[in-house]
């Protein structure tokens, strides 16, 4: 009988031994897999169209006299049309126009002070191109987006996913417009290039130096610029 139970209390230790290997090996195995995502273009993807993305801080003029500071996204066409990227005067990022069934491949450059990622609001992207917070970049660090559009056409949308700064990442201009067409809708003869104009309309405050002035107090909270969960902070407007 002492012999069977030293047997099963050598199995015991030997199962629990075996179990915290793999709990301490199972977060780095983990981080390794997110540390990978995005880091690198895939040789087996072949894109139709490549832009590059470059959040950097910028001075634009909003009012008469000083300029405003934002967090502002310049576009580059790498490949493709140069009508994919519309850079915009204001402080808005780009617009990106593309086509159902196009691949895209997306460099995201991060030039500003902050760790921030890209969410493509609406789009149906695999999840690991769709701007998770836990695959935030730091400043100087690239992010690669490979997809193809799979949506009808529509009025989309981008902005920065960042946990706990989403809302103030927003705020300061990491946002813009992502248009998507298809046969479909081109087939209607729709107004196009001039005369199809996107429209976006903001509620911003301003400091008497004309910078943003973002509070995330309970007014903004009304007007849909804020909302805090037990998941940080939000934004509910574009």
């Amino acid at each position: 009988m002492k012999n069977n139970v030293n047997i099963q209390r050598r199995k015991l230790l030997k199962l629990a031994g075996i179990s915290a290997a793999a709990l301490a090996t199972f977060p780095s195995l983990l981080n390794a897999k997110t540390m990978r995502v995005g880091r690198h273009a895939s040789p087996d993807f072949n894109p139709d169209i490549e832009i590059k993305l470059t959040g950097e801080v910028k001075y634009v003029p909003i009012f008469n006299g000083p300029q405003t500071r934002v967090w502002k996204v310049i576009g580059e066409v790498l490949k493709g049309p140069a009508k994919t990227i519309t850079n915009e005067k204001s402080y808005l990022a780009p617009t990106i126009r593309l086509h159902k069934g196009q691949k895209v491949r997306i460099y995201s450059n991060n030039e500003l002070p902050s760790a921030t990622i890209l969410h493509w609001h609406g789009l149906h992207v695999p999840s690991e191109m769709d701007g998770n917070p836990m695959y935030a970049i730091d400043h100087g660090e690239t992010f690669v987006y490979e997809f193809e559009i799979l949506n009808r056409a529509g009025t989309y949308w981008y902005h920065a996913h960042t946990h706990s700064l989403t809302a103030k990442h927003v705020y300061s201009g990491l946002a813009g417009f992502f248009l998507v067409s298809d046969n479909e809708e081109q087939s209607l003869k729709l107004p196009s290039g001039e005369f199809d104009v996107p429209l976006v309309i903001q509620d911003r405050n301003f400091d008497q130096q004309n910078q943003l002035k973002y509070a995330g107090g309970m007014m903004m909270k009304m007007h849909g610029f804020f909302r805090r969960s037990d998941f940080g902070e939000w934004y509910t407007g574009f």
